[in-house]
């Protein structure tokens, strides 16, 4: 039986993140284009992220679990180069570069066309896009998730030479929340710095393959789900106190912390999604058939859009019901249109 939970998650996860970039906007992190300076957004995008990113990565790791039940390595591998390598590619030539082309216009304020700046897209500088230059944006994690998923084939095929079998093994609650220190461990390695971590993300990769496919964790996660809310409260708890009133010290560990920290969040959202999104509809399968390629989209557009709303009105409530009204409605209407077209279905790995 589908576990439509996941799909409403994921797509759920995707609203969030257009959400949050519209809140980066207005908070004291930097992007590509910044209206104001809001301490309350910036704490709230940091809560977010603690969970965000990486509950898609286990989600994707849960669907391969099952997707590889259906399809050899070599399908799967081949899918995975359909919808996530080649639609990186096409992010990073047709949608990046306009990421950058606003962010260049809003930072240093130079008139020049689309056309004239599109050759210093591929210079390479800081990979923010701020100053022009090349910038992953949202296709970082499309790129994250194509590496994590061949690396895990090694793996995979490991245990089953072996006739390892995670998938089926009773682990117990307190093992269960235990695991969240694996991500913690491989969080150095690859490591962006800012959050961003091949090993983080092979870990929620695998851990969402592996535990929580398994549907006997996930009856006892749902027995547990107080016990998984309360902890959720405290290490949010000491969370936002370590930021706030022992930043310096705080500081350095922070990322290791989300990382176990993440974690367990995810186990409390899986849960949430179990009991309360278990269902679907025309519309909501529509939406999650839809949502990879929002993805894909909606930041481009959200910075466009964000950039002449700003200089439109100077109410903020009203700039942001804007962008994210236009953000989604335009990243759904591409969604509809590449659907048509082959080639288009093609270089987003639409299905």
């Amino acid at each position: 039986m589908r576990k439509y939970y996941l799909d409403v998650l994921r797509l759920l996860a995707i609203f969030f993140v257009i959400i949050l970039h519209i809140f980066l906007i207005y908070s004291t992190l930097p992007y590509y284009i910044k209206q104001g300076s809001n301490d309350f957004l910036t704490y709230v995008i940091i809560l977010f992220l603690v969970w965000l990113m990486p509950l898609l990565f286990t989600i994707a790791g849960i669907t391969s679990f099952y997707s590889l039940r259906k399809r050899s390595i070599g399908e799967y591998l081949k899918e995975r180069v359909q919808r996530l390598l080649i639609p990186f590619i096409a992010a990073m030539f047709l949608l990046n570069p306009i990421l950058s082309f606003y962010g260049l216009k809003f930072h240093e304020n130079i008139q020049i066309n689309y056309l004239e700046f599109y050759p210093l897209f591929f210079k390479v500088t800081d990979l923010t896009g701020y100053d022009g230059g090349l910038t992953l944006g949202p296709a970082w994690f499309i790129l994250f998730l194509f590496i994590v998923s061949c690396l895990a084939v090694p793996v995979i095929l490991l245990l089953r030479k072996y006739k390892i079998d995670l998938s089926n093994k009773d682990f117990s609650i307190f093992t269960i929340i235990l695991l969240g220190i694996i991500p913690v461990i491989l969080y150095p390695i690859l490591s962006s710095g800012e959050g961003k971590s091949i090993g983080m993300s092979f870990a929620f990769f695998l851990l969402g393959y592996y535990v929580l496919s398994n549907d006997n964790v996930m009856m006892k996660l749902e027995k547990n789900k107080w016990l998984l809310g309360i902890l959720t409260l405290l290490l949010t708890a000491v969370f936002v106190i370590g930021a706030i009133y022992f930043g310096s010290i705080f500081g350095p560990i922070s990322f290791y912390y989300q990382a176990f920290y993440g974690w367990v969040c995810i186990l409390l959202l899986l849960i949430i999604g179990k009991m309360f999104l278990n269902k679907t509809s025309n519309t909501l399968q529509y939406l999650s058939e839809s949502s990879f390629t929002i993805y894909i989209f909606h930041e481009s557009i959200l910075v466009a859009v964000a950039f002449y709303i700003i200089q439109i009105t100077s109410n903020i409530y009203i700039q942001m019901i804007l962008i994210f009204i236009l953000t989604v409605s335009l990243s759904i209407g591409f969604y509809a249109l590449c659907q048509r077209f082959k080639l288009t279905r093609f270089i987003f790995g639409i299905k």
